[in-house]
């Protein structure tokens, strides 16, 4: 099996009132719990706002520029699949793609000694 990582990308959120967005937090927990009782789902996250993007210039690093909202990183999943195609099937299913966002999904490729 391979892994594989779904990077959820932007969105709109804006139009959702604080109790339809309990709704909606609910459908992606509900999402990656169906993985999980199929032995598909390693974990994943939501990212807190903010953070900083780390560039080089002229040898030294550099803070920003900064990334445009809607191509941030709000979250993650990371899945077990036996191949690419698999995987983007199963990434169909996220709930991230109702709400306007993307999903960049790639194959993990672990360094073991």
């Amino acid at each position: 099996m391979a892994t594989f990582i779904l990077l959820l990308r932007g969105g709109d959120f804006s139009r959702y009132s604080p109790e339809e967005m309990k709704s909606v937090v609910h459908d992606y927990y509900s999402w990656g719990e169906k993985l999980r009782s199929q032995g598909k789902n390693k974990g994943g996250d939501e990212l807190k706002p903010g953070g900083r993007l780390i560039t080089m210039k002229n040898g030294k690093p550099l803070d920003g520029p900064f990334t445009e909202t809607k191509e941030v990183v709000g979250g993650y999943f990371m899945i077990e699949e036996p191949n690419l195609e698999v995987a983007a099937e199963t990434s169909k299913g996220c709930p991230h793609l109702k709400h306007g966002g993307t999903i960049e999904l790639r194959e993990t490729d672990p360094h073991r000694d």
